[in-house]
């Protein structure tokens, strides 16, 4: 009996739970759509969350005429971007949206919520936020940047953050070099580089297959996982039965 529960099928493998954290003054909604650009290989790995940010939109939107509305930010800040309003709040936000819908595999951000995403990634890791919420396994930083708040430099110094990343950075992206030093806070991240500006990218063939087998890597731990709990309590039964039979043998012995 033991070793037939030792070779019982695994249960079909799942999805990987994301959250999307959408862009400045748009929305989760479009964050869908954005995303919707990339092919069916990587989507049908993702059971994708999105939500809207916390503040609704106070100016006018890049994708106005593009998307529809309504549109919302993250938090606020000044044109040098060395000012920001709202982050703690949206940090708060966030972090109650996950407790109460994850738990989450990982987070897919693009821009603004590249920013928060990577952000999220280190605060959890260097115990400074999120330590009620579970894990975050990877995130998917597209256009990312750092925020350059004083009280949250730590995070981005050494020792680097071993979240394991796929940052997306756009040769003709005016936030790129930005990008270049979230690329330099992540412990050996997965680049991948397009030919084109702040957007989410269609993607060819050839960075389709590498974040498919970066997604599939995820999922094969999972799957690793499982198989050493199921062995595990495989071995665990048939140690019980074990100790059942012999304790039988005992009492027809007396």
């Amino acid at each position: 009996m033991g070793g037939e529960n030792a070779s019982s099928p695994l249960p079909p493998q799942r999805k990987l739970k994301l959250l999307g954290l959408h862009g400045f003054r748009t929305s989760g909604d479009i964050l869908k759509r954005q995303l919707s650009k990339w092919s069916p290989s990587i989507l049908d790995l993702m059971d994708l969350d999105t939500l809207d940010g916390p503040f609704p939109c106070l100016g006018k939107s890049d994708v106005e005429g593009y998307f529809e509305g309504p549109y919302y930010e993250w938090f606020r800040f000044n044109k040098d971007y060395t000012e920001f309003e709202g982050v703690e709040d949206a940090i708060s936000f966030i972090s109650d949206y996950m407790k109460t819908h994850g738990p989450y595999d990982g987070l897919v951000g693009f821009s603004q919520g590249a920013v928060l995403s990577g952000l999220l990634a280190g605060l959890q890791e260097k115990a400074m936020a999120l330590q009620d919420v579970a894990s975050i396994k990877f995130v998917i930083l597209t256009s990312p940047a750092q925020l350059r708040e004083k009280d949250l430099k730590v995070v981005y110094e050494a020792p680097a953050i071993k979240c394991p990343a796929v940052i997306l950075l756009g040769e003709k992206d005016w936030l790129r070099p930005m990008g270049e030093e979230v690329v330099e806070s992540f412990h050996e991240p997965l680049v991948i580089r397009h030919r084109y500006g702040h957007t989410v990218p269609r993607l060819d063939s050839e960075t389709t297959n590498t974040l498919v087998n970066f997604l599939k890597t995820r999922l094969g731990n999972d799957y690793q996982e499982e198989a050493a709990l199921q062995e595990e309590a495989a071995l665990r039964e048939e140690a019980a039965l074990g100790s059942e039979a012999y304790a039988e043998d005992v009492c027809v012995a007396v």
